[in-house]
């Protein structure tokens, strides 16, 4: 596999040139999305082998993308792949967009920065199809403490500290969000302070949604895996190479 064309990502961290391994290299990752900014991270991450990350987008400096606010502005632009769905007899025969992410960070770099994560029967339910119990709740919740630096209330038992992905509830939720969770517990549906920890295991609930926001601008998985890494000679990232 070969990019069609590549400019080498430059960013404020810099990168030692792509001369240094020439064209080979150990492992290719193409798409710098949620799933391949971890994978080659983790591949690059101990200095022994080399790793080339190809993105057919390019970079994430734009404001629309660290500036949680215009997250909707990406939306149809260069920094989405636009696709759309099929036609749905239940909507008249229209075709909703499907926006996903062209750039670093993929869909962490357009979307609208909400961490959430898997209820307990939804993976327990994975498990069960599989026949495999790394598959289910209590295994999944060790690979959730060791992705999250939360930032809330302590709670050893279901949230991460330290790990590579911040995560923190809004400083000033919205009114209208305040509002919800009042109405919700009005009418007997439980309130959580935050919806990834017990919430996640009962039948259901009501919870203010947690951010992936540091410093009051946009962490993507790239922000989180990768950027930390770029120093590194033995990783290279090459933006705008479409993988034919």
């Amino acid at each position: 596999m070969t990019p069609d064309t590549h400019d080498q990502y430059a960013p404020e961290s810099s990168l030692n040139p792509r001369g240094e391994f020439g064209d080979v290299f150990d492992f290719i990752v193409c798409g710098s999305g949620s799933s391949g900014s971890v994978v080659a991270a983790r591949l690059a991450e101990d200095g022994t082998a080399s790793v080339l990350l190809l993105e057919a987008g390019g970079d994430d400096a734009a404001e629309t993308v660290s500036n949680p606010a215009q997250w909707p502005l990406n939306l149809g632009t260069s920094r989405d792949w636009g696709f759309v769905g099929q036609p749905a007899p239940g909507l008249n025969g229209r075709r909703l967009p499907l926006s996903m992410g062209k750039g670093l960070g993929g869909g962490s770099s357009i979307n609208v920065l909400v961490w959430a994560r898997g209820h307990k029967g939804d993976w327990d339910h994975f498990a069960a199809e599989a026949g495999d119990d790394a598959w289910g709740y209590q295994s999944i919740l060790g690979y959730y403490r060791r992705i999250e630096n939360w930032q809330g209330a302590p709670d050893p038992a279901r949230r991460g500290v330290g790990g590579p992905a911040y995560v923190a509830q809004p400083q000033v939720p919205q009114p209208v969000a305040e509002a919800m969770l009042r109405a919700a517990s009005t009418i007997g549906i439980p309130v959580y302070d935050s919806p990834n920890g017990e919430m996640m295991e009962g039948p259901g609930g009501a919870s203010i949604a947690e951010l992936r926001i540091r410093d009051g601008k946009r962490e993507s998985v790239f922000g989180s895996y990768v950027r930390p890494l770029l120093s590194q000679p033995n990783l290279t990232v090459l933006t705008d190479a479409l993988v034919t």
